[in-house]
């Protein structure tokens, strides 16, 4: 029987795309278990360099943008879980110094942390998500994460080979929100500020 491919809602195509830069670290981390000390200390600078700051901005998005869905899937608790072990396990990675072996624990727990974090919000949160989105919620979905998209720089190749770094900076114009929920989203951000983005690449 022919497997049909579920079309991603626009307004997640952008957490989608972030999440193939996940899925190329979990790779290449577990590619690293199998190599030298060398290989590892290089790998844990292009993760510094390249990776931490992608997926350290694309979990703060998915923060601001989907907690007013959450409540409504019962998925919220999960959702903070995967998040901030992620998140505990990149501040482990930044604490090593440039010369230290991080070993074969730290970078099997990331890899390990991302590959789930991926494949769970991929294959249970998003379709939750989109099977209960009302018009409004759909169409302002779509507008605010349009902006987002303008704010990424995926270094998606250049996770395959040497990275040198060099900072991609953008700038995202917000206007006024149109919605309750984009004003919710907004937050404490001024409303008619510029945000700017640094991403290493």
């Amino acid at each position: 029987m022919k497997k049909t491919l579920l079309k991603r809602h626009s307004g997640l195509r952008p957490f989608a795309r972030d999440h193939g830069v996940g899925l190329i670290c979990v790779y290449r981390l577990r590619k690293s278990v199998r190599g030298s000390k060398a290989d590892r200390l290089k790998l844990v600078a292009q993760m510094r360099a390249v990776c931490s700051e992608l997926i350290s901005l694309s979990l703060f998005d998915e923060q601001r943008v989907l907690a007013p869905f959450l409540a409504r899937t019962g998925y919220a608790h999960r959702f903070y879980r995967h998040h901030h072990r992620i998140r505990d396990l990149m501040e482990c990675l930044n604490r090593l110094e440039p010369s230290e072996d991080p070993g074969l624990g730290i970078l099997s727990m990331l890899s390990n942390a991302l590959d789930e974090y991926v494949r769970w919000e991929e294959n249970v949160l998003f379709p939750a998500i989109e099977r209960q989105l009302s018009y409004e919620e759909s169409a302002w979905l779509a507008r605010i994460t349009e902006q987002i998209e303008l704010t990424r720089c995926r270094p998606t190749q250049r996770l395959h080979a040497s990275v040198e770094g060099a900072e991609c900076m953008y700038t995202l114009g917000l206007k006024e929100p149109s919605s309750r929920l984009e004003a919710q989203f907004l937050g404490s951000m001024e409303s008619t500020q510029e945000t700017r983005v640094a991403v290493a690449i």
